[in-house]
């Protein structure tokens, strides 16, 4: 296409008259040469351009997906806060999201000493019950079914 160009203008219109003594070749590689830097430029701004947009393309699609998930996540847990209240109407629903882990403000041992309970009847339930609950400590109040766990745990509290 570049010599089809040359045939339509005459030697002088395109080069300078110091320049008419060179061959048609040298002429057509100096005009190349000087458009290469254009068409490399051209073909890197077509690059970035093309890549600018599939990274667009990329990130759209990507956004499109997170969305749509919390589009889901927040129907979800609409549809079960609805079922709480339609099978428990007098239950609230609150809003609890958690947050971590944090200190505790301060420890308390809990001690007792010598604790009784006398019903009404004179029966007496406990009787000289005397122990301690370390601060930080796990705990637990053991004995078979009637022995008297809850009927301790009510006079401690």
């Amino acid at each position: 296409p570049l010599a089809l160009a040359f045939s339509a203008w005459t030697l002088p219109e395109i080069v300078p008259r110091r320049l008419a003594s060179r061959d048609m070749t040298t002429i057509q590689g100096d005009l190349w040469d000087g458009h290469g830097s254009m068409l490399l430029l051209l073909a890197l701004i077509v690059g970035v351009v093309a890549d600018i947009f599939f990274i667009v393309r990329v990130w759209g699609s990507v956004v499109a997906r997170r969305a749509e998930a919390m589009e889901v996540l927040a129907t979800t847990r609409e549809a079960a806060t609805d079922l709480v209240r339609y099978f428990a109407p007098t239950f609230s629903v609150q809003r609890y999201q958690f947050i971590g882990m944090t200190a505790k403000a301060g420890y308390a041992d809990i001690a007792f000493e010598d604790l009784s309970l006398e019903l009404q009847d004179g029966r007496k339930v406990l009787d000289g019950v005397t122990g301690r609950f370390p601060a930080a400590r796990l705990c637990a109040i053991m004995g078979p079914s009637g022995a008297g766990k809850t009927t301790f745990m009510n006079v401690l509290c």
